[in-house]
């Protein structure tokens, strides 16, 4: 048995493929597999994967028709004879030198391993450090805690996962919910986590790039993906024994927040009377207006939806972020300096 499979499903990528690949070759050792699954590419990236393949006979590829990211992911993840599962962007990078540094923390037997990551904003071309503790946690729901503190729960690309739990719950990675799919994938594996230790080295290079961002793409399900997530997250603290605990009106707050962003995201399809309604319908609930008033904002951009969303108004937050809207599309060059200077906490 291998000690680690690095999962990496593809798609569409040609163009950064091969940084992400040459980040991780030099890495591999005895005790890594790399598995790599072309999710039906329109692009060259089955060529890409090939050519590889071809010069480094170690690596594996496997190509499908298009199902979507989770079905390359269960595909990936099928394969995987690892006792530790890893999934990467196919547009992402690895730090030099770190992945063996990591097995390091693999003898104390984890279920999951969190490490450190960067943000690194292509087009703006700057970079910021999401750090981790280095701390072995003796509750789970404690390593939950300091993921949502530190932003990075969502992600699955910096954090290793005992194989074994994945494949027993195949839960974790549910057909048809690509938008939620991520939350709802660590909620699992979190679930049925009994040891996780979180290390600070910085290890994992995630490649944001404007044009793709989740925040200026509309998500026609938006409604279905809240749900989904509120769902998850109240799910995973009732069985980790803290169905009460502040970070689920935190966790909401922060989606709350992302369902509204959407409402103007490019390529939206609604009228303001429409952004009044599904406010209305959503976020200014009397469980919504609980959840917003008792939850702590994390960062400067929360803090501004916190405090429109405090009026109880469905009009003050409609033309709230119609003026932000505006004005990133207006003025994106101060917008993105803005971005810059409050992509942090405080």
């Amino acid at each position: 048995m291998k000690t680690l499979s690095i999962l990496i499903p593809v798609y569409n990528a040609e163009k950064e493929l091969g940084q992400c690949l040459d980040s991780i070759i030099p890495q591999l050792n005895d005790e890594i597999e790399l598995i790599l699954v072309d999710d039906g590419s329109k692009d060259h990236s089955l060529q890409v994967l090939q050519d590889y393949q071809a010069r480094y006979p170690e690596i594996r590829v496997y190509a499908q028709p298009n199902a979507g990211c989770t079905a390359a992911r269960q595909t990936a993840l099928g394969y995987a004879s690892g006792k530790y599962s890893w999934f990467i962007d196919d547009d992402d990078r690895l730090e030099e030198n770190t992945v063996h540094k990591l097995l390091r923390y693999l003898k104390d037997d984890p279920d999951i391993l969190i490490f450190g990551n960067t943000v690194d904003f292509v087009e703006e071309g700057y970079t910021f450090n999401m750090t981790c503790p280095d701390r072995v946690y003796l509750k789970t729901v404690d390593a939950v805690a300091d993921c949502f503190e530190n932003d990075n729960f969502n992600t699955y690309w910096n954090k290793f996962y005992r194989t074994s739990i994945l494949k027993d719950h195949p839960e974790c990675l549910p057909a048809g919910k690509e938008n939620s799919g991520d939350l709802i994938f660590n909620c699992v594996a979190f679930t049925h986590a009994k040891k996780v230790i979180s290390t600070s080295l910085i290890v994992y290079h995630y490649e944001k790039r404007a044009k793709e961002s989740m925040v200026n793409r509309y998500l026609p399900d938006e409604t279905t993906v809240l749900k989904d997530k509120e769902d998850a997250v109240k799910q995973m603290m009732s069985d980790l024994g803290a169905p009460g605990h502040p970070l689920i009106d935190n966790y909401l707050l922060r989606e709350y927040e992302v369902f509204v962003i959407n409402l103007f995201a490019d390529g939206n399809p609604y009228n303001t009377q429409e952004r009044l309604n599904l406010v209305r319908e959503y976020i200014t609930t009397p469980q919504g207006m609980n959840v917003i008033r008792t939850a702590q904002a994390p960062n400067t951009y929360s803090k501004i939806f916190k405090k429109t969303a405090e009026s109880g108004s469905p009009a003050m937050i409609v033309r709230t972020y119609a003026a932000l809207s505006f004005a990133k599309n207006t003025f994106s060059g101060i917008y993105r300096q803005f971005r810059k200077f409050t992509y942090t906490k405080g």
